[in-house]
């Protein structure tokens, strides 16, 4: 799809407006700090060397700029954060890939008696690279959750996790539409003061437009809070079982991790490691097995200047798929620095490296990324 020639120019305008909103401190507070109204606004400008990520190798120059506003209200016993982005992506060579990208989200908090808890929505259309598909996909979706704890006494506590998601494919007929329904619950045992036992069991429903559908069953054990010494984090281990129908029929298990550890290694470095593994439901409606491993380091020079940095490491394994069964494993790096003018202007450059090795050929590729991102808040 060809775009008119004014909705090219729409980057243009969005980084018209970021730029106009530097010296305009827009931060309106209502009614004190109970009800506060935030703008803020982006651009970047950045060079994808795999738009496509495919053997292919097609790059582009991009321009992705958006504005938006944040509500916050502290009155009551239920605190509500809402936000609305508008966001426009734009290609130098391949303008039918061009997409205009809405976000909103709102979040209900209730953080005061016995029952606490948090309700979030939100809808926004997505544009971006699929790697286990190789093509460039545009999606709306709608995800909803519930959270909910609840203390038993001073050793135990319950907690909930409710989770709903439709993500619909826009202009693919070929993709699979995803509705994904999962409810998890948790039982906490407070070890010591800082560190958290947990025990937990999760069922996933996971449905499709073309008939592929699984239901997950998940039982973990873990340990949240101070894990050693200056080790900060959450860890759990279990045992996963999937179940599928359709074209992809079949059982699958396997033993899988939910890890996520922080080092503040001194006051102005620290160290993130997390290790995920999971069943997931991609865009043809095939299930993978998918294991990642990712490790994230900061170095503060500054109040104002910042390194960043982070190396992961892979493997997608395709289930129910004819032979030869599709494997993919990919590592990647990205290397980045953070220039915080002042509390309402940053400055973010970053350059990203990514490998895929598939038994698949098509599917075998290197993508670089540059960026330049420019961002506002009031």
């Amino acid at each position: 799809m060809t775009l008119p020639a004014s909705a090219k120019t729409c980057p243009l305008l969005l980084g018209a407006l970021l730029l106009s909103l530097v010296p305009a401190r827009a931060l309106l507070n209502v009614d004190g700090s109970r009800n506060q109204i935030f703008v803020f606004g982006n651009a970047t400008f950045g060079y994808d060397s795999n738009i496509f990520s495919d053997a292919s190798d097609r790059g582009d120059y991009t321009i992705t700029g958006s504005v938006g506003a944040q509500m916050k209200r502290r009155a009551g016993i239920i605190a509500m954060d809402a936000t609305a982005t508008l966001g426009y992506l734009a290609f130098g060579q391949f303008t039918d890939q061009n997409a205009f990208n809405p976000n909103f989200h709102l979040e209900l908090n209730k953080t005061t008696g016995r029952t606490t808890g948090a309700f979030n929505i939100r809808a926004f259309r997505e544009s971006k690279a699929d790697s286990s598909v190789n093509l460039r996909t545009s999606s709306w979706n709608f995800p909803a959750g519930l959270n909910l704890k609840y203390p038993v006494n001073d050793k135990y506590y319950f907690t909930s996790q409710t989770a709903y998601l439709r993500r619909r494919y826009v202009e693919s007929a070929s993709l699979a539409n995803l509705t994904d329904y999962s409810q998890a619950l948790d039982v906490f045992y407070v070890y010591t003061s800082k560190l958290d036992l947990v025990g937990g069991y999760r069922i996933r429903v996971s449905q499709t437009s073309i008939g592929n559908d699984a239901v997950d069953h998940w039982f973990n054990l873990g340990a949240t809070g101070g894990l050693f010494a200056k080790l900060n984090g959450t860890v759990r281990l279990g045992y996963q079982l999937r179940r599928t129908s359709g074209g992809t029929g079949g059982s699958f298990a396997h033993l899988n991790a939910v890890a996520s550890v922080g080092w503040p290694i001194t006051r102005k470095i620290n160290l993130t490691g997390t290790i995920t593994r999971d069943f997931n439901t991609i865009a043809t409606g095939v299930s993978v097995d998918s294991t990642t491993a990712l490790l994230r380091g900061g170095y503060v020079v500054s109040r104002q200047i910042e390194f960043l940095g982070g190396v992961a490491y892979g493997r997608n394994s395709f289930l129910g798929t004819p032979p030869p069964s599709r494997r993919d494993t990919f590592s990647s790096f990205d290397l980045g620095a953070r220039y915080k003018m002042n509390e309402h202007l940053q400055v973010e450059a970053t350059y990203t490296y990514f490998r895929n090795w598939s038994t698949f050929e098509f599917s075998d590729f290197e993508r670089n990324a540059v960026t330049i991102d420019v961002s506002s808040r009031f």
